[in-house]
């Protein structure tokens, strides 16, 4: 009877090219099928012999579909050794896009390509949503036309990517293939992927080669991982179980005689299956996973796996503070904003006064006008002060884990997910505040969840069917025109009115400029230092229009107090900001005076005060102009008698 794939893809497209690879590979003794998310009336999967997806995406969206117990496994994918050798010609110090049909595609082919050998060479991902297009001098595409930038590059085509080699193994260990069948399988499969993988046609021969490439596999994990035979002897050991256990890579003797198996670890003599047990070893907990190797219901050995339990901690916070903006609280209040112009002002009032309602509050305002700043200070004047406040940057999120991160899921739900689920943040926010920044960069799939949240106050978590009622209170801010986007229909109607009860906006800073000698010195205080503003940064701080708002004056301060001790003025601006069209004096007297100030300054510091001398400093303290304007100017100080001009290494001096 023929073994059954069930493949979830995301186009009809790309799962055809699946059923004919996979038929092809294992010479039709499979049995494959297909489903996509936009199929017209999805069927259910009541039977197949192992689920094979392509990203976290799809098999999330598809979840709901699968009624059985089937195993599931997400494809890694290559490039055939052709198109590498075709990528490998290419002049490695240009940069080029990789184009896929989504982000998380484009991004797993960029890193492919870079764990390839493709590392001088600038990649960039991109996909239909990418904003901001570079120039570039190629276009990567696996076979995706349809979704590449309109620009001028050259196309360099990889072809539809392979599955990895990896992949093949796993699906010859689910499927149970018969040994004799899987090595014809592998033999010619690996003629056809990246040299790296060439090895392992000697494995299929040499058992010592198979032990010294599944050695080189075993310590790519960061779990400890001991293979033993049905004695209990080692067979296999990765780098990390010797570090945990303290015992030799060439320990092959039974595990219960590692003289490290005291009774703390007599666990491991045991032929039952264990999962995620924790146990005390050598005063730290230990995590002990251990998996029976059976074929035709014969035991063959055990499979153990070992993990630190503070580094499983550890990891597992490093996600959460890179998808959590802040933590659960906020440090600022209305105090902290800084300034007293009436438009300021008037937001500040605004946020006061909507402060202890319930009812949603959406920021509009540009990047860097502190729109984090005060959804912090309208959650800590609230009377939910004392509750949960959680920030989140929708734009940071991956769209897969999106979703999760918002309404948690149960355990089992998908592949990886963690034992006994894990709580969304809108659980973790309940009864406080929920802070959901860049709220225009929701995929559309997930608004339709996110308003019936917002609606009925009431989640439910991935693979679950339990209501879970919240009160939450979203403050949302965006650095986008929303209602553009509605009537664009790139964000719903319906939670943008829903999200639009209280709206504030932020003024830009170039709106209220008054405020920035109070900004000025609040960063001063802030950075510790006490310097003089000098008059020519005062008068570009009015001019400048700061489009990076706040946190470029912000940056800008600092910058210019770390690159000098001396007063802030222009000359120590960052060099993106010294050009003429943003520093052009008013008048040609403007110019003189400046310049009659170089020659003074070089006099005072005994340099030299040739033309050439005060080209170059007026380029590095302004901007670049040319030779000739200088001499022009130079000419007309002289004329007017207020410099003399000497031959030779004296130059130009002030006149009585």
């Amino acid at each position: 009877m023929k073994r059954k794939i069930t493949v979830l893809v995301i186009e009809d497209k790309i799962g055809n090219y699946f059923l004919k690879e996979l038929k092809n590979i294992f010479e039709n003794t499979v049995e494959v099928e297909y489903f996509t998310p936009n199929m017209a009336n999805k069927p259910y999967i009541y039977e197949t012999d192992l689920i094979l997806y392509t990203d976290p995406s799809i098999f999330i969206e598809m979840i709901e579909y699968i009624k059985c117990s089937a195993p599931t496994l997400m494809m890694k994918r290559t490039i055939s050794k052709q198109s590498m050798e075709k990528l490998w010609e290419l002049d490695g110090n240009k940069s080029a896009y990789v184009v896929n049909i989504n982000s998380f595609m484009a991004n797993e082919t960029l890193a492919t390509l870079y764990s390839l050998g493709i590392k001088n060479m600038k990649l960039y991902p991109y996909y239909n949503g990418v904003t901001n297009v570079k120039k570039v001098d190629y276009i990567i595409t696996p076979n995706e036309f349809e979704n590449m930038p309109n620009i001028d590059a050259e196309i360099i085509d990889i072809g539809n990517r392979l599955f990895d080699i990896s992949t093949i193994l796993d699906i010859i260990a689910y499927l149970n293939i018969e040994r004799k069948h899987s090595e014809k399988i592998i033999k010619k499969y690996i003629l056809k992927v990246p040299t790296f993988w060439i090895g392992l046609k000697n494995t299929l021969y040499d058992k010592k080669m198979l032990s010294g490439q599944l050695d080189v596999v075993l310590n790519e994990f960061d779990n400890g991982i001991i293979l033993c035979d049905d004695k209990g002897f080692v067979i296999l050991s990765n780098n990390k179980a010797s570090e945990i256990l303290n015992i030799s890579r060439e320990f092959q003797e039974c595990i219960g005689d590692s003289p490290q198996c005291t009774k703390d670890l007599s666990i491991l003599l045991s032929k039952d299956e264990i999962s995620d047990e924790i146990i005390d070893f050598r005063n730290k907990k230990l995590v002990v996973t251990m998996k029976k190797v059976v074929y035709d219901d014969v035991y063959f050995g055990k499979l153990i796996i070992l993990k630190y339990y503070n580094e499983l901690l550890i990891k597992q916070q490093e996600l959460h503070n890179k998808l959590i903006g802040k933590g659960y609280y906020s440090k600022y209040n209305f105090d902290s904003i800084k300034g007293s112009h009436p438009k300021l002002m008037d937001a500040i009032q605004i946020s006061k006064k909507v402060a202890n309602s319930s009812s949603t509050v959406l920021l509009i305002g540009e990047s860097g006008t502190g729109k984090e700043l005060f959804a912090g200070a309208i959650h800590n004047y609230s009377d939910r002060k004392y509750k949960p406040f959680i920030a989140i940057n929708c734009a940071t999120l991956p769209e897969n884990l999106l979703e999760s991160e918002l309404f948690g899921y149960e355990e089992g739900s998908f592949t990886g997910a963690r034992k006994g689920g894990k709580i969304g943040v809108f659980e973790k926010a309940n009864h406080g505040t929920l802070f959901l920044d860049e709220i225009g960069e929701i995929p559309l799939n997930l608004q339709a969840r996110l308003l019936r949240a917002l609606q009925e106050n009431e989640i439910m978590r991935i693979g679950g069917d339990s209501i879970i009622n919240v009160d939450v209170r979203i403050i949302a801010a965006s650095n986008k025109d929303l209602f553009k986007m509605v009537e664009q229909g790139a964000f719903r109607d319906d939670l943008f009115y829903r999200l639009n009860v209280f709206q504030v906006n932020l003024p830009p800073l170039r709106e209220h400029k008054s405020d920035i000698e109070i900004m000025i010195n609040y960063f001063l205080k802030e950075f510790k230092e006490n310097r003089k503003i000098d008059a020519s940064f005062t008068k570009f701080c009015q001019d400048y229009d700061w489009h990076g708002n706040i946190r470029e004056l912000r940056n800008t301060i600092e910058y210019m107090i770390q690159v000098s001790k001396d007063s802030l003025k222009i000359e120590n601006l960052p060099n993106y900001l010294k050009k003429k069209e943003i520093l052009s004096f008013q008048s040609s007297i403007d110019m003189e005076m400046t310049v009659l100030d170089i020659i003074k300054s070089r006099e005072n510091k005994g340099l030299g005060t040739g033309r050439r001398s005060i080209y170059e400093e007026f380029c590095k303290s302004y901007y670049r102009i040319s030779e000739k304007e200088i001499r022009n100017i130079i000419k007309k100080l002289e004329e007017d008698g207020r410099i003399t001009i000497s031959v030779g290494r004296k130059g130009c001096r002030i006149a009585e």
